[in-house]
């Protein structure tokens, strides 16, 4: 149960980057169990976010198993965006594309 609740919290980052970046509309697919997740986002868009790449780059970011509790415990605690930092030091993986008007965003873990 405890990795599926932190599926969740990962869930709400990434919807959290889609509705600050005015995206209402969203397709969500979220799968978790408790040896893995795999969450994809997907929305439409005229224009990428300008931040869309650095996205990509903090969700490939090594997982810093040392710091992992601590960080579980402050993602979503405060609300702010910058938590985005800390959900790529909590994922294995991450993609970001732009395609045709629709952004998507996958992210995967093993627990």
């Amino acid at each position: 149960m405890q990795n599926r609740i932190r599926s969740v919290k990962i869930l709400e980052e990434v919807i959290g980057y889609f509705i600050h970046h005015e995206i209402a509309h969203m397709d969500i697919k979220f799968f978790a169990d408790e040896e893995k997740m795999d969450i994809t986002v997907s929305g439409t868009t005229k224009m990428p976010p300008k931040d869309h790449q650095h996205l990509e780059n903090l969700l490939n970011e090594p997982i810093k198993q040392e710091y992992e509790e601590y960080y579980w415990s402050l993602l979503g605690a405060t609300g702010k965006r910058q938590e985005l930092r800390l959900l790529g030091s909590l994922v294995d993986s991450g993609s970001v594309v732009y395609e045709d008007g629709v952004l998507t965003v996958n992210v995967k873990r093993s627990y």
